[in-house]
């Protein structure tokens, strides 16, 4: 039977898989789409983490450089370094940086997202109108308005319309239903949904 780790082994692996882990949760909170497994999670800690003190671990041992007490320079190198980091690639996603530099250059990149259900939804203005058609047949109309959600898991596409509003005879103008209401559609009865005026 094998030896269980000792309590400072497993404190010395919590410090390796730290940085990607800091990292990598800073930019799952920008990334619309749905989490890998979680094994697959733990692999990408640990890959982020080993690509990290490959590039950092040399930048805190410069011979002359600023001397700090070892605690500062555990605070530094596991947890503050890690914290920047993850906002700058938090960033780099919502902008977009990455797509850019890549048209620049002229290479073409595979789109981050999974499903054109995250594409569609991903920053979608509240000046859109959406008609939901299900399954039976009938529709819901609405304006994605602050508080509608689009679920990002793989196994519930879920949708939470904000602000629901009645649609006439063709032709006629959309009204919002009085008293306003909003509307949760589980995603196996969605048939298809229709965008108007989404920028």
């Amino acid at each position: 039977m094998a030896d269980l780790p000792t309590p400072s082994q497993i404190t010395d692996l919590a410090a390796l898989l730290a940085p990607g882990l800091i990292m990598a949760t800073i930019r799952t909170r920008a990334i619309t789409g749905s989490l890998p497994d979680f094994k697959d999670r733990v692999i990408a800690y640990g890959v982020i983490s080993t690509a990290y003190f490959a590039v950092v671990t040399p930048l805190f041992h410069v011979p002359g450089g600023v001397p700090i007490n070892a605690a500062l320079w555990s605070l530094l190198q596991y947890g503050i370094v890690p914290v920047l980091l993850g906002i700058a690639s938090a960033y780099l996603y919502q902008t977009k940086l990455s797509y850019r530099i890549a048209d620049y250059a002229r290479l073409h990149l595979a789109h981050h997202l999974p499903a054109s259900w995250d594409y569609a939804f991903e920053n979608l203005p509240e000046t859109t109108y959406i008609l939901v058609t299900l399954d039976s047949g009938s529709q819901v109309a609405g304006r994605w308005a602050r508080g509608s959600f689009a679920s990002s898991s793989k196994d519930e596409r879920d949708l939470l319309i904000g602000e629901m509003w009645d649609v006439g005879e063709e032709g006629a103008a959309w009204t919002p239903l009085t008293p306003p209401r909003s509307i949760l559609i589980c995603g196996k009865d969605i048939r298809h949904i229709e965008f108007f005026g989404a920028s």
